[in-house]
């Protein structure tokens, strides 16, 4: 097959690239132009002709002369695929359509893109509910993870001693919970000293919490993608995403380096088995999931085991892979 992947979002894109490519098919990826992506929408808007101008480009490319299928990454983009002369397949990422599949306006921009698609894919299963309200047949196809990657230190005997450390592995919004997540954080650190507490420097509110924190924890400049996994791997607990109920890339890197996860997961139904995290939607339950991993460092340990191994049965790279191809085949065999 000869495939195009649109739009890299968070590696996806590349990871199935590579893999598919193994399988022995070919594979472009192509990333649409960002500028004025994340703007006001007034300057958004205004930048539209040079975004429109650069995806003339693949357009051109989107029949059977260059590819049989694409599968695009974040809804928006599957205006590309409303001037295809091939399947395509979207891939609904969270902020593509969580909310803007409630706003009237984007609602209606989306509903033909994901209506003529294929195919519907959702990264995480809170997106289910939303995208299933205009594609009922929408599918979870969760975010693949390179476990050969994200995987445990492999010499921890000789890794210098550090503080009991931390990490609050999410972006600095309020839509990620990392309110509550950093209140209870707060309440722990304040009965134990020498705690090292790091957040990433990311985010809405990373300037009134740095302001607020600067002098008692660590904020971290985003990593390059290769280093994120030394990050993790550099401390103890994991505290994730609370107010979505489900696992995104962060959590799932952690677990798949056999880190311990604080986090809120709410759709235990999505998998055979639900994840091996420490459950927590409040402060205190945070404050409460730090204290029991701080008194039990062997639960640190078997915890972390399990999440790596659950990681191994559902977010396998290359397992993934497979069923993508196996839905790529089903879908030009239709064709």
């Amino acid at each position: 097959m000869r495939i195009l992947q649109v739009h890299q979002i968070n590696q996806v894109a590349y990871t199935y690239g590579e893999d598919l490519e193994r399988r022995g098919h070919y594979v472009e990826v192509y990333e649409p132009s960002l500028v004025g992506g994340l703007a006001p929408l007034p300057v958004k808007m205004a930048f539209m002709p040079w975004r429109v101008l650069d995806m003339r480009h693949v357009v051109g490319k989107l029949n059977r002369s260059h590819f049989d299928i694409v599968h695009i990454h974040w809804a928006s983009y599957g205006v590309l695929g409303l001037a295809s002369r091939i399947p395509y397949i979207v891939h609904c990422h969270g902020g593509d359509v969580r909310h803007r599949l409630q706003h009237p306006l984007s609602r209606v921009m989306l509903e033909p893109v994901l209506r003529r698609a294929a195919a519907v894919l959702c990264v995480t299963p809170d997106l289910l509910p939303v995208v299933r309200a205009v594609r009922p047949d929408a599918l979870l196809s969760p975010a693949p993870i390179d476990r050969e990657r994200f995987a445990p230190a492999k010499n921890t005997a000789d890794e210098p001693s550090r503080p009991w450390t931390i990490l609050l592995f999410a972006r600095l919004d309020l839509n990620k919970g990392v309110d509550i997540a950093l209140e209870g954080i707060v309440r722990f650190v304040k009965r134990h000293e020498g705690i090292r507490v790091q957040l990433l420097d990311w985010g809405s509110l990373k300037g009134e919490y740095r302001q607020r924190y600067g002098r008692y924890f660590e904020f971290i400049p985003l990593v390059v993608p290769g280093e994120v996994e030394q990050l993790i791997l550099s401390a103890d607990v994991i505290v994730g995403q609370l107010a979505l109920g489900a696992l995104g890339l962060s959590e799932l890197q952690a677990m798949s380096c056999a880190r311990p996860v604080i986090a809120s997961f709410r759709y235990d139904d999505a998998y055979p088995t639900p994840p091996p995290i420490c459950q927590a939607a409040t402060a205190e339950e945070v404050d409460e999931r730090l204290e029991y991993l701080f008194r039990n460092p062997e639960m640190v340990m078997s915890l972390g085991r399990q999440a790596r191994e659950w990681i191994i049965e559902n977010h396998d790279h290359r397992v993934l892979a497979g069923k993508l191809e196996e839905l790529y085949q089903s879908i030009l065999l239709e064709k």
